[in-house]
């Protein structure tokens, strides 16, 4: 008797008699790439966001210097 496929996932009964199947292999690596990407997505998104809060920021005291030099 085979492994149980439910067995990588937590399943302990190993009363499973059914082979590995190629394409659950293949949605599993699937999602691993795909859970990798938008993980990688988000955190870039977030680094973006830091850079462009600097630089509002900066922006905001360049205008503030502007306007106490024109006075």
């Amino acid at each position: 008797m085979n492994d149980c496929p439910a067995s990588e996932f937590g399943c302990a009964c190993n009363r499973c008699a059914v082979d590995r199947d190629d394409d659950l292999e293949a949605l599993k690596q699937f999602n691993r790439a795909t859970t990798t990407t938008a993980t990688f997505l988000i955190l870039l998104a977030f680094v973006l966001a830091i850079y462009a809060v600097g630089a509002w920021k900066t922006e905001q005291v360049h205008r503030e210097i502007v306007k106490a030099r024109s006075v």
